[in-house]
């Protein structure tokens, strides 16, 4: 299992200090502007942007020949997928922890956010990030990465349909919910993470019966 994360770090190494960059100049907007909206705007994107890229990664291990290599590893095909599922929420931990630096940053400044909904930016990036990459990679596994980057903007479009519909739904039940509301957030959160569940059960059925 050490050997499958770490070569799952080699292979994000790059995407993991491009998305630092980006995160950390994102840090950096609340000392310019400060803004509720925009901070949330900040926290999602922080998160988000760990996701994103990962089609790179996936791509380099098609290229090196890793995905085929790995399966002749005396390891289960369970465990291949496991590390890999265990990567994409070290990923979404990542972008979490850079998104704290940017509430540091607020909090150092010394604005008062009494009166702001500080959970709707990770509410947001959580669930879309997950979403996506739970769409993303039983696509991918089951069908290549030949056109990952497209197919990671495709995941993240379904994300956001998916909180349009929950929205939508919670709309007929309750009164007075807000897209960015903390009702929406939340259950989109939630469907997220059942998603996420349901495609660990299905990359790893698609694994199984991966020939190569």
């Amino acid at each position: 299992m050490r050997g499958l994360l770490l070569n799952n770090y080699y292979s994000l190494q790059n995407t993991i200090k491009t998305s630092l960059g980006i995160a950390l100049m994102l840090a950096l907007v609340p000392l310019a502007v400060i803004d509720n909206s925009i901070l949330n705007a900040i926290i999602g994107a922080q998160i988000l942007v760990f996701v994103v890229s990962i089609g790179a990664s996936l791509q380099a291990d098609e290229a090196s020949k890793w995905n085929r290599f790995e399966l002749t590893l005396p390891i289960r095909r369970r465990t291949v997928i496991y590390a890999k599922y265990l990567s994409f929420l070290l990923l979404i931990l990542m972008g979490t922890a850079m998104s704290l630096i940017t509430i540091g940053v607020i909090y150092a400044k010394g604005v008062d956010t009494s009166g702001w909904s500080l959970s709707t930016g990770f509410t947001f990036g959580l669930s879309l990030a997950i979403t996506t990459l739970a769409i993303y990679y039983p696509v991918v596994l089951k069908f290549g990465v030949d056109k990952s980057e497209l197919m990671v903007m495709v995941a993240a479009g379904i994300a956001v349909v998916l909180r349009i519909l929950v929205w939508l739904l919670l709309g007929r039940f309750m009164d007075g919910i807000n897209f960015n509301g903390p009702e929406t957030g939340y259950a989109s959160l939630l469907l997220a993470v059942l998603l996420f569940a349901v495609s660990y059960v299905t990359a790893v059925r698609i694994q199984r019966n991966k020939e190569f």
